[in-house]
């Protein structure tokens, strides 16, 4: 059976809308801040607990597998419990994930506080997604939802900066004291929220959340460790899971979105947006350091032209999508995503084509991580399922941003200009989401039910 969808605008009572959205972007805002903040400090922690470099990547593997783990099945329980107690509860998480990691006597349970703080922020990216998407019109929802790849990409340039300031003047332990009172400032905020909500009110699929998350973690440490038997654990708990999810009442896994072409496709297109945003992001100051003959501060300062670019193309590719339809706004973006991968591939022999190429490639990426995507899921489902597909959307999003400096690895180790192979891949990825998003996805999506 197929309907024409449009996600119900919920009334949200207590705060304004204003200040409702303001409130979840706050959220969203110490979350990015914390993907890069920890990288200055990350020198300071290894001394602290006497590590060497293979541990101390550690920090940032745990938080990438945990994140993963909880993106969908928070999503999916926020639309059983409320996306305001789901967000709640991540806010909480992530806070006492800071306490943890900073009073940690040894590196094991700053690892323990790593991957609570994860399990937080898997509360709070999804469902802000999903909030400001019920929050308003059709007519509105695209501008609204870029201003989450807006203010992550201000959190991901900043956090840095923040970073180093603070380790100029104080321990390493403050940059994770200072996510508490921002935490508490947005708990009370949120507390002002009233909302109405749907609430499915069905058993939960415990079963089905424990095989997902075994699932979820053996895929994403096989591919970020290049561990070929995690991965084959992945795969031989797929029919499992499968079977199980098709028995329960509300199983935590739709498989409707992996048997409807439409779904499926974004769910693909969303897992090649971050394998083409980690492949470039990640190796671009590699890149400028070993192709182009940069210093190592010049090297490091390379991608600044993309980031800029991906914060102003979130914005633009919102609006994009409220004036020409989500479609045609993400086809744009590979589009330039494929141009952008295949001129990397041939060569850039000045540093005026690399910085212009580099900004190109950025404006791409800012617009096919965005804002088009999740409008295209939520014309694509059940209203009552807007976290859940959030999710995982999410989800796919970070499985290719996993794959994506694994594969550079490969290719880097195989070849003399391993940058060859690996951007053309990337193009190829573009297109091959070009085609698909032309072949099996219409204009106003047919919704799951």
């Amino acid at each position: 059976m197929v309907m024409q969808s449009s996600t119900a605008v919920k009334p949200v009572k207590g705060l304004s809308k204003g200040a409702t959205v303001f409130t979840f972007l706050l959220g969203i805002l110490m979350g990015a801040l914390d993907h890069g903040i920890v990288g200055p400090a990350l020198s300071s922690i290894m001394a602290e607990f006497n590590l060497r470099s293979s541990w101390g990547v550690w920090s940032f593997t745990a938080y990438t597998l945990l994140f993963a783990v909880s993106i969908p099945v928070l999503g999916k329980l926020s639309d059983r419990f409320g996306r305001k107690q789901t967000f709640i509860f991540g806010i909480s998480m992530f806070a006492v994930g800071s306490i943890i990691a900073a009073a940690a006597p040894n590196f094991a349970m700053f690892l323990v506080g790593r991957a609570v703080q994860a399990i937080g922020t898997g509360g709070i990216f999804p469902i802000t997604g999903a909030q400001i998407a019920v929050s308003y019109p059709p007519e509105r929802r695209g501008r609204m939802l870029g201003l989450i790849g807006m203010v992550f990409g201000l959190g991901t340039v900043l956090g840095p900066v923040i970073g180093g300031l603070i380790l100029e003047r104080f321990a390493w332990q403050w940059i994770f004291l200072i996510n508490v009172p921002v935490s508490i400032a947005i708990l009370l905020l949120i507390s002002g929220v009233r909302q109405e909500q749907p609430i499915v009110n069905k058993p939960i699929d415990f079963i089905g959340i424990f095989l997902l998350t075994v699932l979820i973690l053996s895929m994403m440490l096989g591919i970020t460790s290049a561990n070929m038997m995690f991965v084959g654990i992945g795969l031989v708990l797929i029919p499992v899971l499968v079977m199980v999810e098709r028995r329960t009442r509300d199983p935590v896994l739709n498989l409707r979105y992996f048997t409807k072409s439409g779904t499926l496709t974004l769910l693909a297109s969303s897992l090649i947006s971050g394998f083409v945003m980690a492949s470039s992001t990640n190796l671009i100051p590699y890149f400028s350091e070993t192709v182009l003959g940069m210093d190592k501060g010049a090297a490091g300062m390379s991608v600044t032209p993309l980031a800029i670019a991906s914060v102003a193309a979130s914005l633009i590719g919102g609006y994009l999508a409220d004036k020409t339809g989500a479609k045609r706004t993400l086809l744009l973006g590979f589009a330039i995503t494929l141009v952008a991968g295949a001129m990397m591939a041939s060569g850039v022999g000045t540093l005026a084509l690399f910085y212009s190429v580099v900004t190109v490639m950025g404006f791409g990426i800012g617009i096919i991580i965005g804002a088009p995507l999740n409008v295209l899921i939520l014309q694509a489902v059940d209203h009552k399922e807007t976290g859940t597909a959030v999710g995982y959307i999410s989800l796919f999003r970070s499985l290719g941003s996993a794959m994506g400096p694994t594969v550079a690895g490969l290719f880097l180790s195989m070849y003399d200009n391993g940058f060859v192979p690996l951007f053309a891949v990337s193009a190829i990825g573009s297109a091959l989401s070009i085609l698909l998003l032309l072949l099996f996805v219409r204009k106003k999506p047919a919704k799951v039910i």
